[in-house]
C-alpha cells in the first residue's frame, strides 16, 4: 500500500520548468490559477472574511465581477478542485463551507 505523503507529492515533483521549450511547457497542466479561481480568492478574502458557501461565492463573484457561471456544479467541481490544489480547505461540521486556505 503506498503511503499518503507519497500520494500527497504526485503531480507536485515538477519543480521549475524555465528550462523547458515553450512548446513542452504549453503542453504541461501546472495546476496554475486561472482567472476564476482567482477571483473566487478574492471574492472569499473580500468580501466573506475567507469563508463562504457556495450560494454566498455565487452571489460575491457577480457582485464583484458580473461573473454568472454555468451552472451550480460547474462551481462545485471548481471549489473541490481548488481544495485538492490546496488553495481552498473544507470547514469541519459544515457541509459545504469552504475557507480559504493561507
Amino acid at each position: 500500500m503506498m503511503s499518503n505523503d507519497v500520494l500527497d507529492k504526485v503531480g507536485k515533483r515538477l519543480g521549475d520548468l524555465s528550462d523547458l521549450p515553450e512548446a513542452l511547457r504549453k503542453q504541461i497542466n501546472t495546476g496554475k490559477m486561472g482567472d476564476i479561481e482567482e477571483k473566487i480568492l478574492k471574492t472569499m478574502r473580500q468580501r466573506y472574511d475567507g469563508i463562504a458557501t457556495i450560494d454566498e461565492i455565487l452571489v460575491g463573484l457577480f457582485r464583484d465581477f458580473q461573473y454568472v457561471t454555468e451552472d451550480r456544479r460547474t462551481l462545485a467541481g471548481k471549489l473541490y478542485r481548488m481544495t485538492r490544489a490546496g488553495h481552498l480547505e473544507g470547514v469541519p461540521k459544515r457541509k459545504g463551507v469552504w475557507k480559504v486556505k493561507e
